[in-house]
């Protein structure tokens, strides 16, 4: 995947997807789930005990379901669909009761609702009782808003609040939030370009911008869970001649994040941290004069990155503090004198 050697001569200023805000005008508009940001609701039933019972990476288990909602247009109808679990450490029992889930939508039954033409669609579900699991779904969910806010190379979102029933026993329903995120392609075709899944690629073929970009929203979430070499949570987007030999990464999945917190979430054992609420750079190394451009990009967002928090209906009032108390960490850093070129000295390190 190694960019051509003339691609570090070739000015990308202009290339279609250098730190663009969610304000500007991408390609093409998302699909119509990912138009709005208003919750929706609706009841989704299925058998999920027997859904739950073998999780296997390899063997997926498919079983039907169905999602009743009252559509805006088309009132209240019901729609088949197909569901199966998905993920790697949420998928084990002992991290998740509730598995997040992938929902197939039968195209030609959702014509015309929400769901129009949606195929599949990763569905992030809470993952145990209680508030503080759903607080840091919701937390996820806002990370994905401040990426978008940044970006348009990110996954739209659309936050959820489902009736999960149960065919066998309608007495064990519960209601939670959740929320679904934008397919791989769909997000790649908004930003005119493809997906490419092929491990072994470096940073030095990535946009530059666009890799310190990504490399600072992680530092800013305080996510260390990513690689561009093994496309582990990155998506690398290509967007043809216009790129100059070079593509684009994109980030997703955020759980492990210092900024959501959870439980479950411990960093890597070779890395010089203990916890994830320790802030790692993990981008490539650049000169101070280099990344400038990516911070100042961040200093002029801050207050849309901090309004994503404040101004939320769903987080409770301890969790929108501690999220905002985390940004602050991160505005201070990039605020001191050369604080981004101390915070690299891990990615620099030798």
């Amino acid at each position: 995947m190694r960019a051509p050697a003339l691609a570090v001569l070739i000015i990308v200023a202009g290339s279609p997807a250098q730190a663009q805000s969610e304000s500007d005008t991408p390609k093409t508009e998302p699909e119509r789930l990912f138009r709005s940001r208003a919750p929706i609701e609706f009841v989704l039933r299925a058998d999920f005990d027997e859904l739950f019972k073998d999780r296997d990476t390899i063997k997926v288990k498919e079983l039907p379901g169905t999602i009743a909602i009252t559509d805006e247009r088309k009132g209240a109808v019901e729609l088949p669909v197909t569901l199966e679990t998905r993920g790697h450490f949420r998928l084990r029992r002992n991290t998740c009761s509730f598995a997040p889930l992938k929902v197939k939508f039968d195209k030609a039954a959702a014509k015309g609702t929400v769901f129009n033409d949606q195929g599949s669609l990763k569905l992030v579900t809470h993952c145990q009782g209680g508030s503080r699991y759903e607080q840091n779904l919701l937390v996820e969910e806002s990370i994905y808003r401040m990426y978008n806010v940044l970006t348009p190379l990110s996954h739209r979102t659309r936050l959820s609040r489902i009736k999960y029933v149960p065919a066998k026993d309608t007495t064990k329903a519960v209601t939670r939030y959740a929320f679904f995120i934008e397919d791989d392609d769909d997000m790649a075709k908004r930003n005119g370009g493809k997906v490419l899944m092929q491990t072994g690629a470096a940073f030095s073929d990535m946009e530059p911008s666009q890799m310190d970009l990504v490399a600072t929203f992680q530092y800013l979430i305080g996510n260390t869970d990513w690689s561009v070499f093994a496309i582990h949570n990155i998506r690398i987007i290509d967007v043809g001649p216009a790129a100059g030999g070079f593509f684009f990464p994109v980030a997703y999945d955020f759980d492990f994040s210092g900024l959501v917190g959870a439980a479950y979430a411990v960093p890597d054992e070779r890395l010089p941290i203990k916890s994830v609420k320790a802030r790692l750079y993990r981008g490539p190394c650049r000169r101070l004069e280099e990344l400038q451009p990516t911070v100042d990009l961040f200093r002029g967002k801050a207050d849309s990155l901090y309004a994503v928090f404040k101004a939320s209906e769903v987080l409770e009032p301890g969790r929108q503090k501690q999220a905002v108390e985390y940004l602050d960490g991160f505005f201070e850093t990039i605020r001191r004198p050369k604080g981004m070129n101390d915070a690299m000295g891990y990615a620099c390190r030798g």
